[in-house]
């Protein structure tokens, strides 16, 4: 389940800290808490995917403690894959590991001269020249939440994954070509109110290899999060936004390689609906 790597982290424990558009008998400060423990179904309907994830909440010293069993696979446009996760959250602080296995249908791997921008990624789709690629992946993350107040939280995980695929491969989960591994970092400050849920400004740092020199990239955006209602407690809606704007404000200038090449410009976003049914 690729997105369910460094980028659904950071979604999920958004998702997970925000108290967003709360039903009346539901504290401000549940974003404080662990969820409730169980055993609960994810479904999400992801733009271009579809997600699947059972999981068992197990709360150990009190209830601000929480292990998080975790399977969940995902098919997307360009790809597919299955994961099984295991998150310890400890007050504040959450420790994770996943390991899983990526079957990338829509692959595109460069040579060693060949350009890695979007237009010519555009090209190799419009002839064809792609080629399938399975691989395995392991990822381990570091998460921390701090609430200021009923209207601020601070939110950021940081995860480290290394994968089997080949040098010089896209990467649809990052949007970027890389050598087989990588470090991202997320940062949001979320402004939340309960009537229409959670805005954050987003700073994200990606650190991955590319021809033997390991290169720093940032992006920045917003992040907004809210319930929809479809049920009356336990359903999400996330969209995210990152630019990349090159090297202005520090890092590796990547803007002819970030992004999907469909949209022509240095942008990714996420657009996703989640509902979590126990079970």
């Amino acid at each position: 389940m690729p997105l369910r790597s460094a980028v659904w982290y950071g979604v999920v424990l958004a998702l997970s800290l925000m108290p967003l558009r709360a039903a009346a008998d539901q504290p401000r400060d549940w974003m404080v808490s662990s969820g409730k423990p169980g055993t609960y179904a994810n479904v999400d309907a992801v733009f271009g995917a579809f997600q699947g994830a059972i999981e068992r909440r197990i709360n150990y010293y009190g209830s601000a403690n929480q292990l998080t069993l975790r399977g969940s696979a995902i098919a997307a446009l360009p790809f597919g894959g299955a994961q099984v996760d295991a998150d310890l959250r400890i007050v504040l602080l959450t420790l994770g590991a996943s390991a899983g296995v990526v079957d990338v249908w829509r692959n595109q791997t460069f040579g060693a001269d060949e350009p890695l921008t979007r237009k010519q990624r555009r090209e190799r789709e419009a002839a064809g020249d792609m080629n399938n690629m399975v691989f395995g992946f392991v990822e381990g993350r570091l998460g921390l939440a701090i609430p200021f107040n009923d209207y601020m939280v601070f939110n950021s995980v940081a995860a480290l994954r290394f994968t089997g695929s080949k040098e010089r491969t896209f990467d649809n989960l990052l949007g970027v070509v890389h050598d087989g591994n990588f470090i991202r970092s997320d940062f949001q400050f979320f402004f939340k109110h309960k009537r229409f849920g959670a805005l954050a400004p987003h700073v994200q740092m990606l650190n991955f290899p590319l021809d033997g020199v390991r290169r720093t990239q940032w992006n920045y955006g917003f992040t907004f999060v809210s319930r929809i209602g479809f049920t009356r407690r336990n359903d999400v809606f996330l969209f995210e936004l990152l630019i990349h704007p090159g090297g202005k404000l520090g890092g590796y200038d990547n803007r002819e390689v970030y992004g999907l090449a469909t949209l022509r410009l240095p942008i990714a976003f996420t657009l996703a609906y989640r509902s979590v049914i126990s079970l």
